[in-house]
Protein backbone atom coordinates (compact mmCIF):
# COMPACT_ATOMS: atom_id res chain seq x y z
CA UNK A 1 0.00 0.00 0.00
CA UNK A 2 1.51 3.32 -1.09
CA UNK A 3 1.37 6.31 1.26
CA UNK A 4 1.13 9.89 0.08
CA UNK A 5 4.03 12.18 0.93
CA UNK A 6 5.39 15.68 0.42
CA UNK A 7 9.01 16.14 -0.65
CA UNK A 8 11.55 18.94 -0.45
CA UNK A 9 15.30 18.98 -1.03
CA UNK A 10 18.26 21.34 -0.99
CA UNK A 11 22.03 21.39 -1.42
CA UNK A 12 23.77 20.26 1.77
CA UNK A 13 27.27 20.87 3.10
CA UNK A 14 28.52 18.99 6.13
CA UNK A 15 31.78 18.02 7.80
CA UNK A 16 31.64 14.85 5.70
CA UNK A 17 31.37 16.67 2.38
CA UNK A 18 28.81 17.92 -0.13
CA UNK A 19 25.52 16.22 -0.90
CA UNK A 20 21.81 16.80 -1.19
CA UNK A 21 19.39 16.76 1.74
CA UNK A 22 15.88 15.42 1.19
CA UNK A 23 12.92 15.36 3.52
CA UNK A 24 9.90 13.16 2.87
CA UNK A 25 6.88 14.02 4.98
CA UNK A 26 4.20 11.34 5.29
CA UNK A 27 2.04 13.10 7.89
CA UNK A 28 1.69 15.95 10.40
CA UNK A 29 3.90 14.52 13.15
CA UNK A 30 7.68 14.79 13.38
CA UNK A 31 8.09 11.02 13.32
CA UNK A 32 6.26 10.97 9.97
CA UNK A 33 9.31 12.59 8.35
CA UNK A 34 12.19 10.71 6.77
CA UNK A 35 15.48 12.51 6.17
CA UNK A 36 17.83 11.40 3.42
CA UNK A 37 21.36 12.41 2.46
CA UNK A 38 22.13 11.75 -1.21
CA UNK A 39 25.69 11.76 -2.55
CA UNK A 40 26.50 11.05 -6.23
CA UNK A 41 28.69 7.98 -6.83
CA UNK A 42 32.42 8.61 -7.03
CA UNK A 43 34.30 8.02 -10.26
CA UNK A 44 35.93 4.97 -8.67
CA UNK A 45 32.58 3.20 -8.29
CA UNK A 46 31.50 1.19 -11.33
CA UNK A 47 28.34 -0.50 -10.13
CA UNK A 48 24.64 -0.04 -10.86
CA UNK A 49 23.73 -0.75 -7.23
CA UNK A 50 23.53 2.02 -4.63
CA UNK A 51 25.15 2.00 -1.21
CA UNK A 52 22.40 2.68 1.35
CA UNK A 53 22.29 2.98 5.12
CA UNK A 54 18.84 2.95 6.74
CA UNK A 55 19.11 4.21 10.33
CA UNK A 56 16.42 5.01 12.86
CA UNK A 57 16.96 7.73 15.41
CA UNK A 58 18.84 7.09 18.63
CA UNK A 59 18.92 10.48 20.30
CA UNK A 60 20.60 9.24 23.48
CA UNK A 61 23.65 8.13 21.48
CA UNK A 62 23.60 10.47 18.49
CA UNK A 63 22.99 13.67 20.47
CA UNK A 64 23.96 12.97 24.08
CA UNK A 65 26.61 10.32 23.23
CA UNK A 66 25.47 7.50 25.52
CA UNK A 67 27.99 4.67 25.59
CA UNK A 68 25.73 1.63 25.87
CA UNK A 69 25.06 1.13 22.13
CA UNK A 70 26.84 1.53 18.78
CA UNK A 71 24.26 3.77 17.06
CA UNK A 72 26.41 6.92 16.90
CA UNK A 73 29.36 4.98 15.52
CA UNK A 74 27.20 3.21 12.92
CA UNK A 75 25.85 6.55 11.68
CA UNK A 76 29.34 8.09 11.59
CA UNK A 77 30.87 5.18 9.64
CA UNK A 78 27.89 5.13 7.24
CA UNK A 79 28.22 8.84 6.50
CA UNK A 80 31.94 8.46 5.91
CA UNK A 81 31.35 5.62 3.44
CA UNK A 82 28.50 7.36 1.60
CA UNK A 83 30.32 10.68 1.26
CA UNK A 84 33.41 8.81 0.03
CA UNK A 85 31.79 6.40 -2.45
CA UNK A 86 28.34 7.89 -3.06
CA UNK A 87 24.96 6.60 -1.99
CA UNK A 88 22.23 7.37 0.51
CA UNK A 89 21.77 7.61 4.26
CA UNK A 90 18.05 7.28 4.99
CA UNK A 91 17.20 8.45 8.51
CA UNK A 92 13.91 7.40 10.14
CA UNK A 93 12.79 9.75 12.91
CA UNK A 94 11.56 6.98 15.20
CA UNK A 95 13.58 6.36 18.36
CA UNK A 96 13.44 3.21 20.42
CA UNK A 97 13.45 0.96 17.33
CA UNK A 98 10.16 2.55 16.37
CA UNK A 99 8.56 2.19 19.80
CA UNK A 100 9.16 5.82 20.78
CA UNK A 101 11.28 7.66 23.32
CA UNK A 102 8.96 7.06 26.27
CA UNK A 103 9.02 3.30 25.72
CA UNK A 104 12.78 3.37 25.21
CA UNK A 105 13.47 5.17 28.50
CA UNK A 106 11.00 2.96 30.37
CA UNK A 107 12.87 -0.03 28.97
CA UNK A 108 16.22 1.40 30.08
CA UNK A 109 14.75 1.98 33.54
CA UNK A 110 13.77 -1.70 33.72
CA UNK A 111 17.35 -2.50 32.86
CA UNK A 112 18.56 -0.32 35.72
CA UNK A 113 16.14 -1.84 38.23
CA UNK A 114 15.93 -5.50 37.22
CA UNK A 115 18.89 -6.06 34.92
CA UNK A 116 16.71 -6.68 31.85
CA UNK A 117 18.25 -6.28 28.42
CA UNK A 118 16.48 -4.18 25.78
CA UNK A 119 14.80 -7.24 24.25
CA UNK A 120 13.28 -8.52 27.50
CA UNK A 121 12.43 -5.02 28.75
CA UNK A 122 10.24 -4.40 25.69
CA UNK A 123 8.49 -7.73 26.21
CA UNK A 124 7.92 -6.78 29.86
CA UNK A 125 6.36 -3.51 28.69
CA UNK A 126 4.08 -5.39 26.28
CA UNK A 127 5.46 -3.82 23.09
CA UNK A 128 7.06 -5.48 20.04
CA UNK A 129 10.82 -5.81 20.28
CA UNK A 130 11.29 -4.15 16.87
CA UNK A 131 8.08 -2.63 15.45
CA UNK A 132 9.76 -0.74 12.59
CA UNK A 133 8.30 -1.05 9.11
CA UNK A 134 10.12 -0.20 5.90
CA UNK A 135 7.36 0.66 3.41
CA UNK A 136 8.08 4.39 3.61
CA UNK A 137 11.81 3.84 3.28
CA UNK A 138 11.16 1.83 0.13
CA UNK A 139 9.02 4.67 -1.23
CA UNK A 140 11.87 7.12 -0.64
CA UNK A 141 14.34 4.86 -2.42
CA UNK A 142 12.01 4.31 -5.36
CA UNK A 143 11.31 8.05 -5.63
CA UNK A 144 15.07 8.58 -5.88
CA UNK A 145 15.23 5.95 -8.64
CA UNK A 146 17.03 3.40 -6.49
CA UNK A 147 16.08 -0.22 -7.12
CA UNK A 148 19.31 -2.18 -6.52
CA UNK A 149 20.60 -1.67 -2.98
CA UNK A 150 23.86 -2.43 -1.19
CA UNK A 151 22.44 -2.19 2.34
CA UNK A 152 24.76 -1.34 5.22
CA UNK A 153 23.25 -3.37 8.06
CA UNK A 154 23.60 -6.31 10.41
CA UNK A 155 19.82 -6.57 10.82
CA UNK A 156 18.08 -9.20 8.65
CA UNK A 157 14.69 -7.51 9.25
CA UNK A 158 15.85 -4.49 7.25
CA UNK A 159 16.96 -6.70 4.38
CA UNK A 160 13.67 -8.63 4.40
CA UNK A 161 11.64 -5.43 4.82
CA UNK A 162 13.08 -3.80 1.72
CA UNK A 163 13.02 -7.00 -0.31
CA UNK A 164 9.35 -7.33 0.62
CA UNK A 165 8.77 -3.95 -1.05
CA UNK A 166 10.23 -5.18 -4.32
CA UNK A 167 13.80 -3.89 -4.03
CA UNK A 168 16.92 -5.87 -4.87
CA UNK A 169 18.99 -5.96 -1.68
CA UNK A 170 22.46 -7.26 -0.90
CA UNK A 171 23.64 -6.93 2.69
CA UNK A 172 26.92 -5.18 3.48
CA UNK A 173 28.07 -5.74 7.10
CA UNK A 174 28.39 -2.69 9.35
CA UNK A 175 30.26 -3.99 12.38
CA UNK A 176 31.44 -1.66 15.15
CA UNK A 177 33.95 -3.10 17.64
CA UNK A 178 32.21 -3.36 21.02
CA UNK A 179 33.37 -1.61 24.15
CA UNK A 180 32.75 -2.85 27.68
CA UNK A 181 29.72 -0.54 27.78
CA UNK A 182 28.19 -1.64 24.46
CA UNK A 183 29.05 -5.34 24.70
CA UNK A 184 25.82 -6.45 26.46
CA UNK A 185 23.63 -4.54 23.98
CA UNK A 186 25.38 -5.99 20.95
CA UNK A 187 25.28 -9.46 22.47
CA UNK A 188 21.52 -9.12 22.93
CA UNK A 189 21.15 -8.02 19.29
CA UNK A 190 23.01 -11.08 18.11
CA UNK A 191 21.63 -13.74 20.45
CA UNK A 192 18.00 -12.62 20.82
CA UNK A 193 17.29 -10.49 17.74
CA UNK A 194 19.20 -12.40 15.09
CA UNK A 195 21.59 -9.66 14.03
CA UNK A 196 24.31 -10.97 11.74
CA UNK A 197 27.86 -10.19 12.77
CA UNK A 198 30.91 -11.91 14.15
CA UNK A 199 30.94 -11.27 17.85
CA UNK A 200 34.40 -11.21 19.43
CA UNK A 201 35.15 -13.10 22.59
CA UNK A 202 35.73 -9.99 24.66
CA UNK A 203 34.99 -6.30 24.52
CA UNK A 204 37.46 -3.49 24.16
CA UNK A 205 37.94 -0.58 26.59
CA UNK A 206 35.02 1.42 27.88
CA UNK A 207 33.95 4.37 25.77
CA UNK A 208 34.85 7.81 27.05
CA UNK A 209 31.92 9.86 28.26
Amino acid sequence: MTSQFEHASCAFKSHYGLGRLHVYSFGPHEEDNILCIEVPPSEAVHDDSTLVRVQSACYTAEIFRSTDCDCHEQLHVSLEKVFRDGGLVVYMICDGRGAGLLTKIRGLALGDKFGLDTHDAYLQLGVPVDPREYERVAQVLKDLKVQDVQLLTNNPRKVDGLRGEGLLVERVPLEIPPTRDSFPYLQTKQQKMGHLFKFPGRAGPATAG
